[in-house]
């Protein structure tokens, strides 16, 4: 009914201009609510976060996938984790990371921290996954056999996992002048917090396959 009171008869010559200007106003207002969904983040970064979130996921199930009770509580030596430990760090770690997200979006953007921001979101994920450098997890992160089984804890992660990769297509919130610290990059901003928390997942599915690769590892 609004286009037909505008346009009228939309062939009429008469009523071009009319119409061109209809189509102009709507094509203007949708174009407007499409780039809302993306005026914090680009759709580059929304993609690019949602594939790794996604690929370190299934990375992390396919290494653990029909793994026995043996395989799964085998240890290299007393002092390393078990791949059900890792398991259940990287569960831990993945709430902690939400938890830490979910809390500072609600804080008031702070642009003029960004420079404080000296690393780039694959030097982060460089630095994060680099087995080289080892470190104890802080007792938070510790597994203490929160879970029921491996299991369950990998059933928690997907959850939120799957929950996060929702978050990160559909927030509106400025991630990039929102701020976590590391003790090796100093400031980062709140998308670069996510991309650890993927690289972290990443970090510890490499563990897993240390684990699996040691020559006692059990066959079943």
């Amino acid at each position: 009914m609004y286009l037909q009171e505008l346009g009228a008869n939309y062939p009429n010559q008469t009523h071009k201009p009319a119409m061109r200007k209809v189509i102009f106003i709507i094509t203007s207002v949708a174009l407007l609510g499409f780039l809302a969904a993306d005026q914090t983040l680009s759709r580059k970064e929304r993609k690019f976060a949602k594939n790794y979130l996604i690929q370190t996921r299934d990375g992390l199930l396919k290494d653990v996938k029909n793994l026995s009770d043996t395989q799964l509580n085998f240890k290299i030596s007393p002092q390393k984790w078990s791949v059900a430990q890792v398991v259940e760090h990287i569960t831990i770690a993945e709430a902690t990371f939400t938890s830490y997200i979910n809390n500072t979006i609600q804080l008031a953007p702070d642009p003029s921290r960004r420079p404080e921001v000296k690393v780039s979101d694959t030097t982060v994920i460089r630095i994060v996954t680099d087995r080289t450098h080892k470190s104890t997890a802080p007792e938070i992160l510790q597994p203490h056999d929160k879970f029921a089984s491996t299991a369950a804890a990998l059933q928690e992660f997907v959850k939120l996992r799957d929950g996060n990769i929702k978050f990160i297509m559909t927030t509106k919130s400025d991630m990039r002048d929102h701020y976590g610290s590391h003790p090796i990059m100093g400031t980062i901003d709140l998308y670069q917090v996510l991309i650890q928390m993927a690289a972290h997942s990443r970090r510890h599915t490499l563990q897993i396959e240390e684990v699996m690769a040691d020559p006692n590892f059990p066959k079943k």
